[in-house]
């Protein structure tokens, strides 16, 4: 089965990287040859973004680039954005569309029909829908696939899928269903046996960790705490930060980096975006986490442009994230999306005053970032070096710092943080 080149595409957020990852071991565990990246290939699996307007259209436009890398080969669409509009994929070369629900089953199942049962040039006549795009699973069961997962330097660790929040601009829990939890020993056990010196634990809203099966996101973290790679957290909501959360990464070997989302600064943006916090509890929320972890890179989201967002809001945003002093900031456009309750609700502000906000933004991005690597300036600490840009070996920091330098890939270096240099610092042994 050799003869036959898998390319997994991957858009979008940290759990459709581990859902690639799983893919690709699912594949490979069945004696195909599948990997990662836009590159020649006699099939290609696209795992699909919806979360916003241009992630949808960057869906569709890889189709085009696919079929331009080769013209005869057979394409499979899976994700939010094929849970979200799966007609809009009907294109020449796509073969079957799949939902946000057990990729790596239906993937596995569409290459199987191409391979063993000779189906590689009757597939074109017609697409294969998985049935699971006309229900989105809301059940309480766990879609996870047990193959090791391939990885380069970091392993993605899927804890969670799913949210009940639904924030009045999100498309997602209409895609990814209800939040429901991996069990604990499920996830240590997986984690124990990578090989990975850093691991990542990732999910579509992992603040809800463990609410659906009766344990709490710190008992997981203390759970973790025997892994000995060093371990870094995806993106949280405020609420979970505590002290027992604080103390377990404290004690675990959890790098200080925190990935809070924020989406605005004003209260009351924050009540029409169904958010259920104000600046003075998140506000709290960041001081705590610098009591425990002075140098800690806090990072966040920013809709610029929501349509309650009035120019009095937007400066009061403005001053709540100075006040933050991020390490850095993701700035997003307000994009309105079909079926929430925002796009039902409110209009749109002109595009030109959307474009002038993200632009002061990202004058304050900027700026706070040029801060925090000033803070850390001659700052010794251990870098995990991952790969190659610009003549230097680059890697990160704990707190996410990008690292330039000359030290071997593939290992964790105490480095001494020197110079600005792009988007990071240089670095050198000391």
């Amino acid at each position: 089965m050799d003869s036959l080149i898998i390319k997994v595409v991957t858009l979008g957020c940290k759990v459709n990287q581990c859902e690639s990852a799983s893919i690709v071991s699912t594949l490979n565990s069945h004696n195909y040859n599948a990997s990662e990246g836009l590159a020649p290939a006699d099939v290609y699996i696209l795992n699909t973004c919806s979360v916003t307007a241009e992630a949808d259209k960057k869906s569709r436009q890889h189709v085009s680039k696919m079929c331009k890398l080769n013209p005869d080969c057979r394409i499979i669409v899976v994700g939010c954005s094929t849970q979200n509009k799966p007609h809009k994929f009907e294109k020449s070369n796509v073969i079957a569309i799949g939902s946000t629900t057990d990729k790596a089953r239906f993937c596995l199942s569409i290459i199987d029909k191409l391979y063993k049962d000779n189906h590689y040039n009757t597939l074109l006549n017609r697409i294969i829908f998985d049935e699971n795009i006309e229900k989105i699973d809301k059940s309480t069961q766990f879609c996870y696939e047990k193959y090791p997962k391939s990885t380069k330097t970091r392993a993605f660790i899927k804890i969670q899928d799913g949210c009940n929040r639904f924030c009045s601009y999100c498309i997602i829990p209409y895609l990814r269903g209800r939040s429901r939890s991996r069990s604990i020993d499920d996830i240590v056990k997986e984690c124990e046996h990578i090989s990975s010196k850093e691991v990542v634990l990732t999910g579509i809203d992992m603040s809800m960790y463990g609410k659906d099966i009766g344990v709490s996101f710190t008992e997981l973290l203390n759970a973790l705490s025997r892994v000995k790679a060093r371990k870094r957290l995806g993106s949280l909501e405020c609420e979970v930060v505590d002290r027992p959360m604080l103390e377990a990464m404290r004690d675990g070997n959890y790098c200080p980096h925190f990935h809070l989302s924020l989406q605005s600064g004003s209260n009351e943006v924050l009540r029409t975006m169904n958010r259920h916090y104000d600046q003075e509890f998140y506000f709290e929320k960041i001081e705590l986490i610098r009591q425990y972890f002075p140098l800690a890179g806090i990072t966040t989201d920013i809709i610029v442009g929501f349509p309650t967002e009035t120019d009095e809001f937007f400066r009061e945003s403005c001053d709540f994230i100075d006040k933050c002093k991020f390490s850095d900031i993701h700035v997003f456009p307000y994009s309105s999306r079909e079926g929430t309750l925002a796009a039902r609700k409110y209009k749109t502000l002109p595009p030109s005053i959307v474009k002038e906000r993200v632009n002061v933004l990202l004058d304050i991005k900027s700026r706070l970032h040029g801060a925090f690597l000033n803070q850390n300036t001659n700052a010794i600490m251990p870098v995990y070096i991952e790969d190659v840009e610009d003549s230097f070996n680059v890697g990160y920091t704990p707190n996410y710092i990008k690292v330039y330098s000359k030290e071997p890939c593939g290992e964790i270096v105490d480095l001494c943080l020197t110079d600005k240099y792009k988007d990071g610092l240089f670095a050198v042994r000391k």
